[in-house]
């Protein structure tokens, strides 16, 4: 009898232990291409010439050209992500409204142009809205109207914002369509035939239902566009002075070259995302 019962048990010990050797490969790859990368960065950010010291966050907050380049990359973030938020949970509303096969299909299809970013993005942009783009030069030909002339300008600070939205929008869309789609028709319809207008069950109902996802993936847009690296690179190269460009060119340039100044910046917008999270997570908390 005995001997049963440790048999069980060893039986049950290794089935759990089976159960567990997925998530090794997922330790595994955590470790590898965050933990340890984060770890190695956060030592770097501290290393000087003359030793260790704080002088690399130091040259961080007292220079103007960094300060600058987080100042354009938080602005070009923000104004990204809450266009493409606005844009995304209007979409996902619209598809709601479709009948289910079909919003499926078109989400699908939103979920392959969620990878169209980076070179190709940029590359399709110069394209069609370039100096001589093939809705540039429609414009002048056919319409008359000189965009570049009128103040249109795609390697502009305004045409790097108009990319970035175009890659934030398929990104919304499939954050914001579960949350849509949860919304509960039933409590809807009772309160419209309660008396209640579509402002009032719009401000009463579907919006705070939405804030909790609306501010988790205002969270995850900020992250994706202040990583983002070369779709800018591609669109405007060293021209503009971008945080995610900058710690680019402190990594590979030949002349200019501090690995360590690149960690300590590469900490700081690290730190910004945590702020993030943070509100986000105590915006949350409040709502609920």
């Amino acid at each position: 009898m005995e001997t049963k019962y440790i048999s069980t048990i060893k039986n049950e010990i290794r089935r759990r232990s089976l159960l567990w050797l997925p998530f090794i490969f997922l330790i595994i790859l955590v470790l590898s291409f965050e933990i340890i990368p984060g770890i190695y960065v956060l030592i770097n950010s501290f290393i000087t010439n003359s030793g260790i010291g704080l002088s690399n966050y130091i040259k961080v907050f007292t220079s103007k050209f960094y300060l600058m380049s987080l100042t354009n990359g938080l602005t070009v973030s923000i104004c990204s992500s809450l266009v493409g938020l606005i844009i995304g949970t209007c979409a996902a509303i619209c598809l709601k409204s479709l009948k289910k096969d079909i919003a499926e299909r078109l989400v699908s299809i939103v979920n392959m142009t969620s990878n169209f970013s980076g070179v190709p993005l940029a590359f399709a942009f110069i394209v069609l809205l370039g100096a001589n783009g093939l809705i540039t030069i429609f414009f002048k030909s056919k319409l008359g109207i000189n965009l570049y002339s009128s103040g249109f300008d795609l390697y502009s600070w305004m045409g790097i914002i108009l990319v970035y939205i175009y890659f934030q929008i398929p990104l919304a869309i499939m954050l914001m369509y579960p949350a849509v789609y949860a919304i509960n028709d039933d409590i809807i319809e009772a309160a419209s035939t309660l008396g209640a207008s579509k402002f009032t069950i719009w401000t009463k109902i579907e919006i705070p239902t939405l804030l909790p996802s609306l501010a988790g993936s205002l969270c995850i847009l900020l992250a994706n566009s202040l990583g983002a690296y070369a779709t800018a690179y591609a669109l405007v190269g060293s021209n503009k002075n971008l945080v995610a460009i900058t710690i680019a060119n402190l990594v590979s340039n030949d002349i200019a070259s501090d690995p360590s100044l690149a960690s300590a910046l590469s900490m700081v917008l690290g730190g910004i995302l945590m702020i993030f999270v943070f509100v986000k997570i105590k915006l949350i908390k409040n709502i609920d």
